[in-house]
């Protein structure tokens, strides 16, 4: 059984990692893996074995809540922490007038009052953010101390010593200066940015909240001639759904009436509207700008492509990267290590200087300045952030691995059909070689294509448009074309060797260079040649734009297509690849994979059909287009939603700009860390630099 728990009270990812260490033990569980920013733990355990029950308590114990249900107001822990500051703030700022009002010469009460008074207000800020304490101790009996761990310590440390100084003035003993106000000012001040760290979080999955917010929870349906309006979650597969101006799509579907400006740009990325008509396809998450459309549903529910994106992106922003594991296995010893630095620290200065008060003022630092959040949140701020920002281009990354490993793309393996070009065949050059005018032309070939089963076929009706005539005598003959008689007259639609043999014999026949790289379609009657159409699959039109992009990155780029060498060539100049291998075979794609790889290129395999799958798989990276087949893109790691190759340049320069953003975050955690605990330790005292826990 796969089940997810939402997760309320963890801070970083030293929470997040002893979570699913601890509840990792429990037997029969299979895998568990928690995402901080998502606040969801996924577990995968045999219930026959292993209970949830077990499994709550274990994460209860830690110290973290388990919500019950689904839906969680994501706001909710900022607004606790919030409210926790501002009440410790009203406590904060008497407590500070009577610890530090004397130095400026304010009028105070004397040491006995003042001690008195600063006692009552710190336990009050202490009772306030008693949470620390209690998650701080529970972490530490479940062996995973974290940053909550260091904050109580130091601040209940701060607190005793105190206590214990007011009660030896009250015996008459000689007195050292109390540390109520770092105490207090301690929780404060992390509550502080506790809050604002929350809301960091919060923010930056706000692209992937604002996906999930975009399904309507209502909708209108045809049922029995009458117009209902149903919840989302109620309509079924067959069901007429009603959209107007300003609607969401909630389905997969076909248009059955209407048209309509459609915004896809939650899909694909692309900010301009579509019209849309009847028989097209609408996918869930479009907006229809204007007009109005009844659509058929065919996908529904968590089925639609919608929800699978939403999905993709969850899942990516909630895995871990390659490299958050030197941040994981830091963090994990960070705070035991921080410990026993601030230990050591207090002994040192208690044994050389003889000082207590000196002692604890370093001993103190040394617990309240360190932070293992920082490294924590290095890297899964910027997964979430750079996953949220691909699915706004329609980019999706389908984890945090790709996100980090297609940076080191050194090459580019691009599929030719419907990946450069559009991958629909399409009447791109005619001739009218007869007295007859190109409508009339027109009208007898499309009369003619109109019977035809051939690939081919709808393309050339689609250049000549619908006909009145009829055919007669049809015949479509394998491999060559079709014949037909049309007003009492022999046509013939087809390759050379269809045509009459004095039709072909003749010198002003039609030399094939001109059309190098194309399909040709020869039109004819007894006589002579009349016409001559050129088929070919064309380019998508930003395909030689983002190839340029691509070699601009220092990218090697290689088309690979079963089509012959002259079709290659074309295309390949078209769109500025030197390189190409033709006559591929699909099942040499995957060898074509593995040869770069052996080369020492790091792979991306660009494809979209059933065919491309294996390279997909075998390639360091697989892009699949999201225009293609279902298998290709479960085969990928990033789909490109659009089926646009902007979208590979999209993804490449994502990747570096995210991996460049971690490595900077790593930077100044472990930087901040390693400069700022020595300073606190009183390493550089000796030149006048120095912390107080404050």
């Amino acid at each position: 059984m796969i089940k997810t728990y939402s997760v309320e009270g963890m801070t970083c990812t030293v929470c997040s990692t002893g979570i699913e260490r601890n509840v990792g033990k429990i037997l029969g569980i299979n895998s568990v893996e928690v995402s901080l920013l998502l606040k969801q733990m996924t577990v995968d355990f045999d219930e026959t074995i292993a209970h949830e029950a077990q499994i709550i308590k274990v994460v209860e114990s830690l110290g973290y809540q388990i919500l019950k249900g689904d839906n969680q107001d994501k706001y909710s822990q900022a607004k606790k922490i919030k409210k926790r500051f501002l009440f410790s703030l009203i406590f904060l700022i008497p407590l500070l007038y009577f610890s530090m009002g004397a130095m400026v010469g304010l009028p105070t009460f004397g040491k006995h009052i003042d001690f008195a008074i600063q006692f009552v207000l710190a336990t009050i800020i202490i009772i306030i953010n008693f949470n620390f304490y209690k998650n701080g101790i529970k972490a530490v009996i479940g062996l995973s101390p974290n940053m909550d761990t260091l904050v109580s310590l130091g601040s209940f440390s701060a607190y005793v010593y105190s206590v214990v100084v007011s009660v030896m003035l009250y015996l008459g003993k000689t007195v050292y200066h109390t540390f109520f106000e770092a105490s207090a000012m301690v929780l404060t001040l992390v509550t502080l940015g506790k809050w604002l760290e929350e809301l960091s979080k919060v923010k930056t999955g706000d692209a992937i909240d604002k996906l999930s917010k975009l399904m309507p929870k209502t909708a209108t349906i045809l049922k029995d001639g009458k117009m209902l309006t149903v919840l989302t979650s109620e309509i079924q597969v067959g069901d007429t759904v009603i959209l107007r101006a300003g609607d969401y799509a909630p389905i997969d579907g076909v248009v059955v009436e209407g048209t309509a400006n459609v915004d896809k740009s939650v899909i694909t990325g692309e900010s301009l509207p579509e019209e849309v008509k009847v028989d097209d396809f609408i996918s869930s998450g479009s907006i229809i700008k204007e007009g109005f459309l009844m659509v058929d549903a065919i996908q529904i529910g968590q089925d639609t492509m919608f929800s699978k994106i939403v999905e993709i992106v969850k899942k990516a922003g909630a895995s871990k990267a390659p490299i958050q594991q030197i941040a994981d296995k830091v963090s994990n010893v960070f705070v035991p290590v921080v410990t026993l630095i601030a230990i050591v620290t207090f002994i040192l200065w208690l044994i050389f200087s003889k000082d207590l008060y000196s002692a604890f003022n370093y001993g103190i630092s040394v617990l309240v300045i360190s932070c293992p959040c920082a490294l924590g949140l290095a890297t899964p701020v910027a997964i979430m952030a750079s996953t949220g920002l691909g699915a706004s281009k329609g980019v999706l990354f389908k984890d945090a691995k790709t996100l980090q490993n297609a940076c080191k793309i050194n090459c580019v393996l691009l599929d030719k059909t419907a990946t450069i070009t559009v991958g629909e065949p399409k009447v791109i050059d005619f001739i009218n070689l007869s007295n007859k005018t190109d409508l009339e032309v027109f009208s007898i070939v499309s009369c003619l294509e109109t019977k035809s089963s051939h690939p081919l076929a709808q393309s050339v009706i689609d250049f000549c448009g619908q006909s009145n005539l009829v055919v007669e005598d049809y015949r479509y003959l394998l491999g060559y074309g079709i014949k037909g008689v049309v007003e009492k007259t022999n046509y013939y639609l087809g390759n050379k060797e269809l045509l009459p043999k004095n039709v072909v014999d003749k010198k002003e026949f039609v030399e094939e260079d001109k059309f190098l790289g194309k399909t040709v379609i020869y039109f004819s009657d007894d006589k002579e040649l009349l016409a001559v159409f050129a088929v070919a699959d064309y380019l998508k039109e930003d395909s030689a734009d983002a190839i340029k992009e691509i070699k601009a990155l220092g990218i090697e780029t290689v088309m690979i297509t079963g089509d012959n060498s002259i079709v290659a060539r074309s295309v390949a100049e078209q769109v500025g690849i030197e390189k190409f291998e033709a006559k591929v075979l699909p099942q040499d794609k995957f060898s074509i994979v593995e040869k770069y790889k052996e080369n020492g290129r790091f792979v991306a395999m660009v494809g979209d059909g059933i065919n491309d799958s294996p390279a997909l798989k075998g390639a360091n990276v697989g892009i699949a287009m999201g225009t293609g087949t279902d298998i290709a893109i479960d085969s990928s790691d990033i789909v490109i939603a659009n089926g646009s190759l902007k979208g590979v340049v999209d993804a490449i320069k994502i990747s570096k700009k995210s991996v460049k953003i971690i490595k900077e975050n790593l930077f100044w955690a472990f930087f901040y860390n390693v400069i700022a605990i020595p300073i606190a330790a009183g390493v550089f005292s000796f030149v006048g630099l120095h912390f107080t826990p404050i």
